[in-house]
């Protein structure tokens, strides 16, 4: 889909009538946290756990979403651990992030778990897995160990924290607004509520097709003064 296509799509997101039907408190909520200072993206975080099999559900759904955002929409993942022995995986997801693996290996530990029933249990069963992604597995275990990882993790407490994030997955909106599936509800309305605080962030920031729209105003001329 053509970027300037998907900015009309979250413009339009904003506009049609079945947005309003969107309310605080019950599709969304906010964190609590300050509004951000002014910025030239609309920060979206995906919440998530790889043992959670909602998460594995919701994969291919966010998958297309990020590979459709637009270029002011700024998208970024954030592990979860909301159980024991989850931490595990927080720390897997940031040791592939330093070492510089893409989204194949963050399908694939999913797939992992999931759809091929693996045992992944360690730090020396997540350097098995990564091997298979051209990591020596020494390779893995001391970046899982480093300060970079750790600095990382104590990140993550802080955010999960300020944002009150219990559930998984949840969408954090420029860490203002928090969404997460409702009962009986589908990702699909969860992504729609997700693209309507979008277009409100954007329209807040002037950014992307509120951007082109300030852009053709006309400009106002002072007077010459007699």
């Amino acid at each position: 889909m053509r970027p300037h296509l998907v900015s009309l799509l979250f413009l339009l997101a904003f506009s049609l009538p079945a947005a309003a039907q969107f309310e605080q408190g019950v599709h969304y909520h906010p964190t609590g946290v300050a509004a951000p200072a002014a910025r030239d993206a609309v920060e979206v975080v995906e919440a998530f756990a790889y043992p959670c099999p909602a998460c594995r559900s919701f994969l291919p759904l966010i998958s297309e979403w990020e590979s459709n955002r637009p270029d002011y929409v700024a998208f970024r993942r954030l592990p979860i651990v909301l159980q024991p022995g989850w931490d595990l995986y927080a720390r897997a997801y940031y040791t592939a992030q330093v070492i510089g693996l893409g989204h194949e290996a963050h399908e694939g530990l999913f797939r992992a778990l999931h759809d091929q029933g693996q045992r992944i249990a360690s730090v020396n069963d997540l350097a098995r897995f990564y091997a298979n992604y051209g990591v020596e597995p020494d390779t893995f275990t001391s970046t899982a160990q480093s300060f970079a990882v750790d600095s990382r993790m104590r990140q993550n407490r802080n955010e999960v924290g300020s944002w009150g994030v219990r559930s998984t997955p949840t969408m954090i909106i420029n860490g203002k607004w928090r969404v997460s599936p409702r009962r009986g509800s589908t990702y699909e309305e969860l992504l729609a509520v997700v693209d309507y605080l979008v277009a409100r962030e954007a329209e807040e920031l002037g950014l992307g097709p509120f951007s082109q729209a300030q852009d053709d105003e006309e400009p106002v001329e002072a007077g010459s003064g007699g």
